[in-house]
């Protein structure tokens, strides 16, 4: 079993009468690249303030590496990009060099791999000139800075062209892969997310609905068949005593199909044949964003 790094135990924080956070217990495991996802003001950018001793928790705990004593010395071995924020009259090289000092990383190296790494080498211009897409870009290089074990990105792909996103998405990927590097990451482009997250979690109004691997998701979001005919009940039992399928009726009238997705033809020519009007019949798969949506949408009913 993993190793946990991270784990928070009914984690709290109000503001007067609103909990931005409400009684959230997630956990973040040796080797993951976790996604938090959340609509704006879901709580996401809270939770990482509190982790990283950013804002003071209203109550609950937070455990990092095992044990919830030291926190400030276990901090010290998270890097984090929240809202990048360096000396803006500084190039990228000099920035780095004093978060060197700060963390008092051995520079000699590290900066040139960096800058490598990200695509900033070379770059002479001070930071309060960057585009927004060349401020993620330094933010991660700081976050990275001394090979922290766990990383904290809150919408690190903000503002990135898709080359962009392409790059980053391929930097934390090899840094997980050859150097075990854990990642924690927020982003409210779920589809991007879901190319990258070993794991996730879902949040919503400041409550953890759901924590679960990739495995999991894509076996509750696989392809299903799309059918609309004018009679739904009387197709999935017909469909149940040919073929031997279960279907499932959704809200607004269509027949679901988790089987024989990969023969529409098929099943097609049998409703057509037994005497039933089809409207619609189509395979689809349901998206990570779809999914959330449905997710949020239980969380309210």
């Amino acid at each position: 079993m993993a190793e946990i790094l991270l784990q928070t135990c009914d984690l709290t924080k109000k503001y007067g009468d609103f909990s931005a956070l409400d009684k959230v217990s997630l956990t973040l495991k040796c080797g993951d690249i976790y996604g938090l996802i959340g609509r704006n003001g879901a709580g996401k950018t809270t939770f990482f303030k509190c982790v990283m001793g950013l804002a003071k928790p209203s109550g609950g705990s937070i455990a990092i590496t095992g044990t919830s004593s030291r926190l400030g010395d276990a901090r010290r071995r998270i890097g984090f990009m929240i809202n990048p924020a360096f000396f803006p009259y500084l190039n990228p090289r000099e920035n780095l060099k004093y978060l060197c000092r700060v963390k008092h990383v051995q520079p000699k190296g590290e900066i040139e791999r960096l800058l490598k790494l990200v695509q900033l080498e070379g770059v002479k211009k001070p930071f309060k000139t960057f585009s927004l897409g060349m401020k993620q870009r330094l933010g991660l290089a700081g976050a990275l800075l001394g090979r922290p074990p766990i990383i904290v990105l809150d919408e690190p792909i903000n503002g990135l062209d898709p080359q962009g996103i392409a790059d980053m998405r391929g930097v934390i990927q090899r840094e997980n892969q050859t150097k075990g590097t854990t990642f924690i990451v927020s982003s409210h482009i779920l589809s991007e997310l879901d190319l990258v997250a070993t794991r996730f979690g879902f949040i919503e109004h400041g409550r953890l609905l759901q924590e679960l691997d990739h495995t999991d998701l894509h076996e509750r979001t696989r392809k299903s068949l799309v059918i609309e005919t004018n009679d739904v009940y009387g197709a999935r039992e017909f469909l149940q005593g040919r073929f031997g399928v279960v279907g499932s009726i959704t809200g607004e009238g269509r027949l679901l199909l988790e089987s024989h997705f990969d023969q529409p033809q098929v099943i097609a020519r049998a409703l057509f044949e037994a005497g039933f009007e089809l409207s619609r019949l189509a395979p689809q798969e349901t998206t990570l964003e779809e999914y959330f949506m449905r997710l949020v949408g239980s969380s309210h009913a």
